[in-house]
């Protein structure tokens, strides 16, 4: 019996070993994750809540500020412009005005892609560029004894000399450039 108590505890802790190396291994701590739980449960508490939205208040103040501007659009403070038609350009206007441009610039006749842009009165303006190219330029011109005189064609702005001696309306040259260089209002 002695050989048998001997075992008793030798078996006992081969047991508990046994035991032992069965359970699960105990998670690892993340301490990334702890770190992040913990700064945001400080942030929740750190934040005061959001006060509640008054939505009937709200939306009262915009009938509000609704019904003010609709009473400011109804009332009209003055007289809408009148707009002076721009007469259509003639086929003899048209050809004219090619022509003029044609010579002004050096161009073939064929060469001239252009649109008038309006005529009032003796001047006229509008948009011209050679056939088969993209780019093109702006131009004046002034109609005076039965000729198109063309006072500019260009991008930029025009010479004071040119659009100030054939008086072009200011509302289409506004600025012009001076002999020295100078960009000025007209």
């Amino acid at each position: 019996m002695k050989a048998s108590v001997g075992r008793l505890p030798f078996v006992g802790v081969f047991v508990l070993l046994l035991l032992a190396a069965c359970q699960p291994a105990a998670p690892t701590p993340d301490t990334q994750a702890t770190l992040q739980a913990l700064v945001a449960t400080q942030l929740a508490q750190a934040t005061p809540p959001a006060p509640p939205i008054d939505y009937p208040a709200t939306i009262a103040a915009q009938a509000t500020q609704i019904a003010g501007l609709q009473s400011t659009l109804a009332a009209p403070t003055s007289a809408p412009p009148t707009i002076a038609p721009t007469p259509t350009p003639t086929p003899d206007q048209t050809l004219l005005l090619r022509q003029a441009l044609a010579a002004y610039l050096a161009w073939p006749l064929a060469d001239v892609d252009m649109e008038i842009g309006e005529i009032r009165g003796q001047w006229a303006r509008g948009s011209i560029r050679r056939k088969g190219e993209m780019e093109g330029a702006g131009w004046f011109a002034l109609y005076r004894d039965g000729f198109w005189t063309i006072a500019y064609v260009g991008q930029g702005v025009p010479p004071c000399k040119r659009v100030n001696a054939l008086n072009i309306p200011k509302d289409w040259v506004d600025y012009c450039v001076t002999e020295s260089g100078q960009t000025v209002a007209r």
